[in-house]
């Protein structure tokens, strides 16, 4: 090998080759936020739909609490109760 071949090598170990890591490195790390976005805005669906079906569940609630034939039944037992303490 003459001193030309050699000075290409040097210079393609000592810059080429690093560049190219780094580029191949920071492409991988830009592609992995692009995935962990996209999971993010899965993730917040998700919970978006959890609340929305627990927001469904309080509302069923309160409305079985506030219904008028629940009150009675409540006090129905309530004083049902009194009669076996007294």
């Amino acid at each position: 090998m003459d001193d030309g071949m050699i000075f290409v090598f040097i210079i393609l170990f000592c810059f080429v080759l690093p560049i190219v890591f780094i580029g191949i490195w920071s492409s991988h790390k830009k592609d992995m936020a692009k995935l962990n976005m996209e999971l993010g805005k899965s993730e917040l669906a998700n919970m978006q739909n959890e609340l929305a079906a627990v927001k469904t569940r309080l509302e069923v609630l309160e409305a079985i609490v506030t219904d008028k034939k629940y009150q009675l039944d409540q006090e129905i037992t309530s004083l049902g109760a009194q009669d076996r303490v007294n």
